[in-house]
């Protein structure tokens, strides 16, 4: 035995040493790369009182290459935020990197033009002059309608892809023709496309990387606009577009987003509850509308912007196509709050956009017409935060708070608690609601029983119409009203950030900051009445 492990041993040895000598030359290679490029680079700055090119910093992790085609090798990734000065003007036709300094390391390489967006020198850096006056620098824009990306300047070109409204692309070229040459910044596929269907905008956002990184998007060919299918009768959802295996049945009725055009006896769909994709056979199936969301309706409820862009949506789902877009600091004024796809943990809830408000150059506030291109328009609540209520919302004519009595009173639609004594309002603090598929009840309620700390577990609940049971353990949830047999009450909300309290975000209950539930608490008391009210 110990022979066999003897002789195994030493025909491996030879390729060892073979392969860590690969790993030495490689090493070698990329070292002579990047010190060939720091002289070239040092010889270029000497003797110069400015930098010459342009600064900018990666808006995403961004790798760093010794050269501008496949060839070349990976330096390492440079994070988010990243400032680099580009030197060479733009990128020759067939290529997309930049040749570029990083700012802190000094490091010289090559990398990629959608990962930047132009921006001043940082602090500590000197400002710099463009390296030939006439020299052009690439810079971001959005295309104004759908328009086709192609490999050449003529209308007649191969078409590379089909680009949708309010595509980012980086220009990256002259027009030549009346055309474009630029790269799509979601696929980096690059080509030509008409500058008259082009208009400048911002680099893409986070935002947009997480609507990007949604697997429902990025599966969608291009051309094709997503329909949704419902289930005529009990069928099976399978792993291929023939044979394959059941991932499970499905029940008459459920409905399923078509993600390709037919090419079968079998539809390729997005579940949009488990949000996996699957096969399903096209006798099993007929076309259907868009199902009815679960919503909270609201009186109007306004929000502020807080993403650098957001896209406005058809339906409550990234894989539909936009219908338009709005800015930070931009004033939303909702109609409800809609359940729909969940981009961030726990989050599914949407917003119906009624009228978009933005700040003029002079300060007033313009009502952006939102024409006619959909009757609807959604936008994610992960992008969006409460205005502040700043004056006690009035609540609606009852005989509450005779004779001077305690009585609190909650708006759903601002999201707000305020507490009475009489007519007198004593306190008033933010909350966060139940969110749509669990809305808070409404009417007159009064607080059942108190629990000062407790934990609450999800499966406690059952929500009837997806029979969906939340999975959760919160411990030490302080200073708990209950108003309902069925669970819903006044407590802390300690797991939500912050920025969530004005949105709609628990399983029925109302949820405020520890310091806010404690007022409550030693205010009121068993049989405390609860008014609540959109």
């Amino acid at each position: 035995m110990l022979q066999n492990v003897l002789d195994v041993s030493s025909s491996i040895m030879p390729l060892r040493v073979k392969v860590c000598a690969e790993m030495e030359a490689n090493r070698l290679r990329r070292l002579v790369v990047a010190v060939l490029a720091s002289l070239v680079m040092s010889m270029a700055f000497s003797g110069t009182a400015a930098a010459e090119g342009w600064w900018a910093q990666t808006i995403r992790p961004a790798e760093f290459w010794s050269g501008p085609d496949a060839t070349a090798r990976l330096f390492g990734q440079l994070p988010r935020g990243t400032y680099v000065l580009v030197v060479n003007a733009g990128p020759e036709t067939g290529n997309t990197r930049l040749f570029a300094r990083e700012a802190g390391e000094q490091n010289f390489g090559y990398i990629e033009a959608v990962t930047l967006n132009p921006t001043q020198a940082p602090p500590g850096e000197m400002p710099v002059s463009p390296a030939h006056p006439s020299a052009f620098r690439p810079f971001w824009a959005a295309t104004l309608e759908a328009t086709n990306l192609q490999n050449g300047r003529k209308n007649s070109s191969e078409v590379v892809a089909a680009l949708p409204q309010f595509t980012k692309i980086m220009v990256l070229g002259d027009p030549g023709d009346g055309h474009y040459y630029v790269q799509d910044a979601r696929t980096s596929r690059v080509g030509y496309l008409d500058g008259s269907k082009v208009g400048p905008s911002q680099a893409p956002t986070p935002e947009d990387e997480v609507i990007w990184s949604s697997p429902a998007f990025v599966t969608v060919p291009d051309g094709h606009r997503p329909w949704w299918v419902k289930a005529i009768r009990a069928t099976n959802l399978w792993s291929a577009i023939s044979d394959g295996v059941s991932f499970g049945s499905v029940k008459d009725g459920d409905r399923f987003l078509v993600m390709e055009p037919l090419a079968g006896a079998r539809l390729t769909i997005f579940n949009p509850v488990t949000r996996n994709f699957a096969y399903i056979d096209l006798d099993a199936v007929t076309k259907t509308g868009a199902p009815k969301p679960a919503a909270v309706e609201v009186g109007g409820w306004v929000g502020i912007v807080s993403g650098e862009r957001a896209n406005l949506r058809q339906e409550p789902h990234t894989v539909m196509a936009s219908a338009g877009q709005v800015l930070r600091g931009d004033e939303v004024t909702i109609s409800s709050w809609v359940e729909g796809e969940e981009l961030e943990a726990d989050n599914r809830t949407w917003a119906r956009v009624m009228g978009v408000r933005r700040k003029a150059s002079d300060g007033t506030w313009v009502e952006l017409p939102l024409g006619d291109i959909s009757p609807e328009r959604y936008v994610y609540s992960g992008l969006l935060v409460a205005k502040v209520v700043t004056e006690a919302p009035v609540p609606p004519t009852m005989s509450l708070g005779r004779n001077g009595a305690k009585w609190i009173d909650v708006n759903i639609t601002h999201q707000v608690f305020v507490a009475y004594e009489g007519v007198t309002r004593v306190y008033m603090a933010a909350l966060t609601s139940g969110r749509p598929g669990w809305s808070t009840p409404l009417g007159v309620f009064k607080v059942l029983r108190r629990v000062e700390n407790e934990t609450m577990l999800g499966s406690t609940l059952f929500r009837v119409d997806s029979g969906e049971v939340p999975d959760y353990k919160l411990e030490n949830v302080k200073w708990t009203q209950y108003f309902t047999s069925g669970g819903a009450a006044l407590h802390t909300n300690y797991w939500r950030s912050p920025v969530l309290f004005g949105i709609p975000s628990s399983h029925g209950c109302l949820g405020m900051i520890e310091r806010h539930a404690k007022w409550l608490w030693d205010w009121a008391n068993v049989g405390t009445p609860i008014n609540i009210h959109n």
